[in-house]
């Protein structure tokens, strides 16, 4: 009997039984959907939060004042100087693209019709280029602008907003920080919100002497300190390099031996890392629990299969009686296993498919399916057909036609 005329009987042996054909495909349909809209989830997952991590600079380097203890809370915490910037920016220079202190205070900013409270950022030009701010009207701060602490700043989308609603040209508007008046020399194009959710958009850049000498006069910032310095880093793959060299460079100007460091150094990319672990955790559990759905279905088409070959024992015995062999019958009982695990598949990947847009629309993050993935869990439910109608089909193949034929 030839492949197409075992698949053509096998379809109609099921097509007699729909109900009963369908009911034993669900636990391959629930197990290959789950998979299907699971991976498709954390593949969105991951592509939002690198979007998100794009906007803040993907091969970005942190350096915070006080060092980190295991809990995550800061200890020894010693501000860091200008003259640690310029150090790194002296000795790790060809690793990066630039260096950006940073000083931040909240504060009110008015305008003759309205106040918002907003984060104050005191850095430096190279602030544009660590962190790839785009200026979407005027100009951001130059370095002769820093030497002598220039009364400007520069706007996030958001503060603009809020200052200067329905206005499309601020470029020299002024406003006011406690007593400071500030020039606003441009507006940055938006960015949207960081991965932790902060509007990236609600801040005031200004020069960081400004910052130091005019609105923070009581606070560190006052004494010529700074929180925390922005690195970036020229390629992914320098990134390692350039930390242990930061850290080296800031052991020497804070003379203190590893281990016992006052600062921390980190990286975006490490940042991300737990949130990349917890999305890789629930693909995994998700795994092992579509893999029991499939082993259940599995069961379920062994059980069905078995069945199958009790009420056609008769029709067994008049095929073998009339010249099929034992191969034919093998053959025949296998394909209709796996086109149960197939259409299971099938529909498993359509469930999937359906459940990952839906998840993808309220989520608001794209529908990411790799074609591979879709492959695999065909490829899977047809290996499930196999492994598990192989015993039925070889106990049809395994019956004695005269005995076949007497059974009532």
């Amino acid at each position: 009997m030839s492949l197409l005329a075992a698949i053509r009987l096998a379809a109609g042996a099921l097509l007699i039984h729909k109900g009963r054909s369908f009911l034993t495909s669900l636990g391959i349909i629930i197990g290959i959907g789950a998979v299907i809209a699971v991976v498709a989830a954390v593949d969105g997952v991951q592509y939002k939060l690198d979007e998100r991590m794009a906007t803040i600079g993907k091969n970005l380097i942190l350096i915070r004042a006080g060092a980190r203890t295991q809990s995550g809370s800061t200890a020894n915490l010693t501000p860091l100087t200008r003259d640690d910037a310029a150090a790194i920016r002296k000795q790790v220079g060809p690793l990066l693209t630039g260096i950006a202190e940073v000083q931040l205070i909240k504060n009110t900013v008015r305008t003759p019709t309205t106040n918002w409270v907003t984060d104050i950022c005191g850095t430096t030009p190279e602030m544009q280029t660590v962190r790839e701010w785009k200026v979407e009207s005027g100009r951001f701060f130059t370095d002769e602008e820093v030497k002598q602490s220039a009364a400007v700043c520069v706007l996030g989308r958001t503060v603009a907003d809020k200052l200067f609603p329905h206005e499309t040209n601020i470029v020299g508007r002024p406003v006011h920080i406690g007593e400071v008046q500030l020039r606003v020399i441009g507006v940055l194009s938006p960015k949207g919100r960081n991965p932790a959710g902060a509007d990236q958009d609600d801040e005031i850049f200004v020069p960081v002497t400004t910052l130091q000498q005019k609105l923070d006069t009581e606070g560190e910032g006052g004494k010529g300190k700074i929180m925390a310095i922005l690195a970036g880093v020229k390629s992914e793959n320098m990134t390692a390099k350039a930390i242990d060299d930061i850290n080296r460079v800031l052991r020497e100007t804070h003379k203190v031996k590893p281990g016992n460091e006052d600062f921390d150094v980190s990286s975006v990319q490490e940042m991300a890392q737990l949130a990349y672990f917890m999305a890789n955790v629930l693909q995994l559990l998700v795994a092992v629990i579509a893999s029991l759905s499939l082993a259940v279905g599995g069961v379920g088409i062994m059980n069905i299969m078995l069945v199958s070959v009790m009420e056609r024992t008769r029709e067994i015995g008049i095929r073998m009686a009339v010249g099929a062999t034992a191969e034919d019958v093998l053959t025949q009982f296998l394909i209709e296993a796996v086109i149960l695990a197939l259409l299971g598949g099938a529909l498993g990947v359509a469930a999937g498919l359906g459940a990952a847009g839906v998840i993808a629309y309220f989520a608001d993050w794209p529908l990411v399916v790799s074609p591979v993935v879709i492959v695999v869990a065909v490829a899977v439910s047809g290996a499930v057909g196999v492994f598990f109608g192989f015993y039925p089909a070889w106990k049809a193949s395994r019956l004695d036609p005269i005995e076949a034929l007497r059974y009532e």
